[in-house]
């Protein structure tokens, strides 16, 4: 019981320091608080502290020094398992991470759309006009239009088989909707705009790679111009 006592403080504080972390209370090359400090700030013993720093750093979030301070290492070291802490910090992280979001997704957005249309056989072609004709029907419900664009999005990574993005796909998804009011005004009637997926979904039929790219590229970047107008106000 002891133990499990101790893992579970250390888990907890280790959690506590990730989201500061992540949130940018942190940054790195920033030096943590002193075991003495953290420890009489969580009001535990150092070897639970001790325990903590050796989670963050096996998340790729700190450096330690035997002998000096413990400093915060840059996001960019960290592994793929830290995207939904960060995915959920990203409202309190500000605009430069939600801008990596939005960036990314046209990525993926745009290379699956390509993919798809060298890939589509049938009955992938009968399930994205299937959820065009949704998005189409959808006009002015922004929660409806939320998921079912991610479920076109989705469709196009599944047509891909590209197994690591389904995998992170999935990920993603489960962050996004968890914060899914985060989003909303992407789907707003005078912002969301179905051609996108219309456009896209013709050209996967007509095998027009570089038009169904463009046309989902094109659609996230609807993400972008709603944040750099709200950061110009």
């Amino acid at each position: 019981m002891v133990a499990l006592s101790r893992k579970n403080i250390a888990e907890r504080i280790a959690t506590a320091l990730r989201t500061s972390i992540v949130k940018g209370k942190f940054q790195p090359g920033d030096a943590l608080p002193s075991e003495r400090e953290l420890a009489e700030k969580y009001d535990v013993n150092r070897s639970s502290v001790r325990e903590a720093m050796k989670r963050l750093e096996a998340w790729g979030l700190v450096k330690i020094r035997h002998g000096g301070a413990t400093r915060v290492a840059d996001l960019l070291d960290a592994g793929i398992h830290l995207l939904p802490a960060i995915m959920e910090a990203g409202g309190d992280l500000g605009d430069g991470i939600l801008r990596d979001v939005h960036e990314i997704r046209g990525l993926m957005f745009g290379w699956s759309a390509e993919q798809a249309a060298i890939k589509a056989d049938a009955s992938s072609m009968a399930r994205l006009e299937e959820l065009t004709r949704k998005i189409v029907e959808a006009k002015g419900k922004p929660q409806t239009l939320q998921e079912l664009d991610y479920d076109f999005f989705h469709e196009l990574v599944l047509i891909s088989g590209n197994s690591l993005l389904s995998l992170l796909s999935r990920l993603v998804r489960d962050v996004y909707f968890r914060h899914a009011e985060r989003f909303l005004p992407m789907y707003r009637a005078d912002v969301f705009d179905a051609q996108h997926h219309r456009k896209c979904t013709a050209a996967i039929r007509a095998r027009d790679a570089r038009t169904a790219g463009d046309a989902m590229r094109a659609h996230a970047a609807t993400a972008l111009r709603l944040l750099e107008e709200k950061t110009a106000k």
